[in-house]
């Protein structure tokens, strides 16, 4: 499981920067690297590495449909989410959400302190950014030791 993870890497990052120049992530980078992640957790795994792939595939989705729906964040954000989980499992898009969402919460605090001091209005940021972080931080704690 862990050398597909580092195939996820290419992955957030061209995410991330995407979201951040068009705020959205394509499904042209989306779907392929969903069917990369099956593939290989099939072929490093077996059958058990379907399992393992749909299983974060179904945290990611369970985790952002809400806030999806309420209109919080885009559908990319969702499909994102889920590709971190078809990579790494159900455990490994729990935690890297969660490390996310630490993240997302001290940009928001940031852009809310710039707003009170420059006298702005940033309402928005492309919250793909922060969810590739958690997963890379995730990586970075649990795998690399870091």
């Amino acid at each position: 499981m862990l050398s597909s993870i580092y195939l996820l890497l290419p992955v957030l990052g061209l995410a991330s920067w995407l979201d951040w120049k068009e705020r959205r992530i394509p499904n042209a980078l989306l779907f392929p690297s969903l069917l990369l992640a099956f593939l290989l957790n099939y072929l490093t795994l077996g059958s058990s590495g379907l399992l393992h792939s749909l299983s974060g595939v179904l945290v990611g989705f369970a985790l952002l449909i809400i806030p999806y729906l309420l209109g919080g964040m885009g559908a990319g954000d969702v499909k994102l989410l889920m590709v971190i989980g078809s990579f790494g499992g159900a455990s490994f898009v729990l935690y890297s959400f969660l490390a996310g969402a630490i993240i997302g919460g001290v940009i928001t605090l940031i852009i809310y302190i710039y707003n009170l001091t420059h006298k702005t209005r940033i309402t928005s940021f492309p919250y793909g950014i922060p969810l590739s972080l958690g997963a890379l931080a995730y990586l970075l704690l649990e795998y690399w030791r870091l």
